[in-house]
Order: structure tokens, then sequence, then C-alpha cells
């Protein structure tokens, strides 16, 4: 049975490998793909372990770059980390969301990224996976693993809460990890894997787990976010 078909109608049942050639796939649309997100949600939710433990649950509530639920007390740290980064970049707040794109924008162009720092990039990469929108979260990304020295080290302390990286972005509720983000993400993890087997850096083995591995770590991050939003509402009941 063709897998276009197969998968996005969710006749046949589903492995990671299976879930991955579907987000891969040349042949499907964003919009498909999301679409088989949508439809199989269940069961590839099945397919990675999504308890959590007590410890866990703790450093989720309780150890976070960011107020749980907050969102008031979270627009003045947001506004504090705005000040902080204009005083690094030695512009005014008030340009500090302009220079951003600025940088963002021009992440995929050498020439581009060129006319900034190290430092200044630096800077920028760790406001964005605070504060930054979704597709600024996505360019951020996609610039770091292209740099990447160690491209399996990134993604696994990207991957992992309190790294400041794209776990702890979508720690905040305010930043919804829906199923188009999440292809989006997946997809920019898996080009730089694909270019990193075809130059040799590493194994179609490595390439497989890691892509897997980054894709089951993905679904955690959006069941914690469902399970943040759960405690949100039961808060909100008391």
């Amino acid at each position: 049975m063709d897998i276009r078909v197969s998968k996005i109608s969710g006749e046949m049942p589903l492995d990671l490998t299976a879930v991955r050639k579907v987000l891969t796939s040349s042949d499907l649309t964003d919009a498909q793909k999301t679409q088989f997100l949508r439809t199989n949600s269940t069961q590839i939710k099945s397919l990675v372990d999504t308890k959590i433990t007590g410890a866990e649950f703790q450093t989720l509530m309780e150890n976070r770059p960011l107020i749980i639920f907050k969102p008031l007390k979270n627009s003045f740290t947001k506004a504090g980390d705005k000040k902080i980064l204009a005083k690094t970049l030695n512009i005014k707040p008030t340009l500090v969301d302009a220079y951003i794109n600025d940088v963002t924008e021009n992440m995929k162009s050498v020439a581009g990224i060129g006319r900034f720092s190290a430092d200044e990039i630096k800077a920028v990469k760790t406001y964005v996976y605070r504060h930054g929108t979704k597709q600024q979260l996505i360019d951020t990304l996609d610039y770091e693993l292209a740099h990447a020295k160690d491209i399996l080290t990134v993604l696994y302390e990207t991957l992992e809460y309190n790294s400041g990286g794209v776990a702890d972005y979508f720690m905040r509720p305010i930043h919804r990890l829906d199923n188009s983000t999440m292809y989006n993400v997946y997809n920019t993890i898996d080009k730089h894997l694909t270019k990193c087997e075809a130059n040799g850096s590493i194994s179609a083995q490595r390439h497989k787990d890691t892509a897997e591995w980054a894709l089951a770590k993905i679904y955690q991050i959006q069941n914690n976010q469902k399970l943040q939003n759960a405690v949100k509402l039961y808060k909100e009941l008391q």
C-alpha cells in the first residue's frame, strides 16, 4: 500500500520509521503532513513514552527559565531581557525587535549574517529561545545546526529541558507547539542530519536512530505542554 495514502488516512499501523518517512517525504505538502499528524495523533503518541517521573514533574513546574502560567510577570521578564539585550548590542530597546528580525532573516545568507559578530549572534540566539517568534526559532535552530561542530551534541542538548534551547522555548504556554510547528522543527533537524550523512560525518544508522529519537523527544515536549495546560486549568478551577 502506498505510504502517501495509507499513513495519511491512518489505514496501517505506524512505527517511528514510518512517521519519519511521511514527515520527510518530498511527495507530500506541508498541509498533508500536518493533516497526517492530526489524523494519527493518538497512534503516534503511543509510540513514545510520555510518562514523567515525580522529579521530572517538579522540574517542569518549578525549575524553569520563565514562570509558568504567570503571563503578567513573564511580560516584565521579557521587557527586562529586552533591555539587557539592548545594552549588550549597544542599541536602544525600541530597536531590539527590528535588530532580531534582521539577524534571523539573514541567517541563511553567508554575506548577510557576516555583518554580525559571533557575540551578537549568540546574544540574539539566547533571546530568541526565550521570547522569539516560532519562525525566528526555526531560523535560529536551522542556523545553529548548520554551523554545529557536533550536530548530535547540539540536538541532545537543545531538546532537553533547562538547556536554554528548543525544549525550554515550548515550556511556555504562549509558545504553542502545534502540529505545523512540530513538523517544521522536525524537518529542520532531519534536513541537517541528512546533510551530515551525505558528507560522511555520521552514518546512515546514526542518522536514522537520531532522527527517530528527535521525533520522540518532540512529541514528549508537545505532550508535556498539554500537561502544563491541564495543570493550568486545574489551578483555575480551584
